[in-house]
């Protein structure tokens, strides 16, 4: 090979392939699709496209944070003594700050508080939730004057003041998790902080003065490029806030992230933890200075090995991924960088709508939270939305749903399925899968059966293949189920229905899995077909209906 051809091999490109070639081989592996069913909207009226380029606009404005952000994570201790040596040992195991939730109980003594003080001056502290009359609070009496700036940190207390003397402190803080909890999407999330912050901005002495003493709390829920778009999205929100009051140097603010319970469910809590997993690390690569990640039985009741997990997972995605080393990892991306510019966009007109009509508490009056928590619950419950475990590969066996009495029960997408847990392990169900024709023509429809029953707890014996409806009308008469799913191919579906609806043994609740045609459906119906179970069906409404039929009660 000579220079020559060296030289020419150098100077080889390859040509960058046309956005209509793309189309064009996307539209052969879709078999006849068109390419907007690979188009999906969010929850926040975002339209997420399959491919992102440059054609998709310029890069986001938003201003990275820090490179590193800082483990907050909770422990466990109902005394005061319990509390430390657990607080001391997870310090020693990777956790960084000092984090206490003031809606779980701890029963503080003078030695206690005295040892805290101590952790104080050392750690920095994330104390949530606290009320006037938490005795915690008397800790901050405890540290001699000269030593309070040594305590850093975040306080969110909406009614104590500190004592003076604790200037690195953070106290106004601006929690988005019970709105969140409630139903709002992250557009609403981003425009209500803005909203609060104009109200706590108008009581401070100057937007520098609230701004040094600021914090936001957002959790992080489990639609991973949207999350990491939000924590972007709201450092340029920053900006735009604080340009209104004409800022000159713009002084950055904390944003604190938290896994999301929303997303949680107590019907195999194990998945939590991978739930857990994912929103920590949207929100670590979204910017967040602050990270608590909750344990994956948070909502049943923490234990240590589960505290233990959560904190781990703060370690993992530090020690695996170095983010850590990092500022702003999700820059670059046309992806985020264009849902960042989407979410920017709307969640200030939102944040104007929410103005013009009277303020946040205005929008907290007007239902729409409730919609939208409405919305969440019913994309899972007809499965537009899969909630692992829950709504989909579901054990029927887990009905022990333990409480956690810290936690104020909300409108959780899973909630449903867990309080239709509790009336199917109170009323067990004889079930049968009437299948016929061969193995291969009933299993798809007996699969699917059996999984539509597992979400609600309830699970299904199949019956032997039958070829006929007499065979069929026999065993159901020896047998004498109180449910019964019909499961078989179409043409066969349609040939047995007729005299099986015409000869079911009384007080027998017969549906057939899958659809038919709206001439058939009116037909069976009306000739005694208790319904059907189908994809897209609302399965809380269903298997409520199925437990009411079968103790003898009204439909609903």
């Amino acid at each position: 090979m000579t220079n020559s051809d060296i030289h020419n091999m150098m100077q080889q490109r390859f040509k960058l392939p046309e956005w209509s070639e793309w189309e064009e081989v996307a539209r052969q592996s879709l078999k006849g699709k068109k390419i907007d069913s690979l188009r999906t909207k969010t929850a926040e009226g975002i339209t997420l496209d399959p491919l992102y380029s440059t054609s998709h606009g310029k890069t986001s404005n938003a201003r990275p944070g820090t490179e590193k952000w800082i483990s907050a994570q909770p422990t466990i201790g109902k005394t005061g003594p319990e509390w430390i040596t657990s607080m001391a040992e997870s310090l020693e195991k990777g956790n960084e700050a000092i984090y206490i939730d003031g809606s779980i109980s701890i029963k503080w003594d003078d030695n206690s508080l005295n040892q805290l003080a101590e952790l104080m001056k050392k750690h920095p502290i994330a104390f949530m939730n606290i009320t006037s009359q938490d005795r915690l609070l008397s800790v901050f009496d405890v540290i001699p004057s000269g030593e309070r700036e040594d305590v850093t940190g975040l306080l969110l207390s909406h009614d104590s003041n500190l004592p003076s003397g604790y200037v690195n402190v953070r106290t106004r803080g601006i929690d988005l998790e019970p709105i969140h909890m409630n139903g709002a999407d992250s557009v609403t999330e981003l425009a209500f902080a803005l909203s609060e912050a104009s109200e706590l901005a108008m009581e401070s002495a100057s937007i520098n003065h609230f701004s040094k003493d600021v914090f936001f709390r957002f959790p992080a829920d489990t639609h991973f490029f949207m999350e990491i778009a939000k924590f972007r999205a709201f450092r340029t929100l920053w900006q735009l806030f604080c340009s209104a009051y004409d800022v000159k140097a713009l002084i950055p603010v904390p944003l604190v992230g938290v896994t999301s319970l929303r997303s949680f469910s107590k019907i195999d809590p194990y998945v939590n933890l991978l739930r857990a997993g994912n929103s920590a690390f949207s929100a670590v690569l979204g910017g967040a200075d602050w990270l608590t990640v909750y344990p994956y039985n948070e909502l049943t009741g923490e234990t240590a090995q589960s505290l233990r997990y959560a904190c781990n997972v703060q370690l993992i995605i530090r020690e695996e991924t170095h983010a850590d080393k990092v500022i702003d990892p999700g820059g670059g991306s046309y992806f985020i960088e264009q849902l960042t510019d989407e979410l920017v966009h709307k969640a200030w007109q939102r944040f104007l709508e929410i103005e013009e009509s009277g303020g946040r508490n205005a929008f907290l009056q007007s239902g729409q939270l409730q919609q939208l928590a409405d919305e969440r619950q019913k994309h899972a419950a007809t499965g537009f939305t899969s909630l692992i475990g829950t709504s989909v590969y579901a054990d029927p066996e887990n009905h022990n749903l333990a409480e956690n009495p810290s936690r104020i029960e909300v409108a959780r997408p899973a909630y449903p399925f867990e309080e239709l847990r509790k009336k199917t392990a109170e009323q067990p169900i004889d079930i049968r899968l009437l299948v016929f024709g061969s193995l291969k023509t009933y299993k798809p429809r007996a699969d699917f059966a059996t999984g539509f029953l597992a979400t609600g707890g309830l699970t299904a014996k199949p019956s032997p293949a039958f070829g006929d409806a007499s065979s069929a009308l026999e065993w159901l008469n020896t047998e004498k189920p109180a449910y019964v799913i019909l499961c078989a191919a179409p043409e066969m579906t349609e040939q047995i229905v007729p005299e099986l609806i015409a000869k079911k043994p009384p007080g027998l609740l017969l549906d057939v899995a899958g659809r038919v045609s709206e001439e058939l459906t009116n037909d069976w119906l009306s000739n005694g077909l208790d319904g059907f179970v189908y994809t897209g069906q609302n399965r809380i409404e269903k298997l409520t209906q199925i437990l009411n039929c079968c103790k003898g009660g009204e439909d609903s």
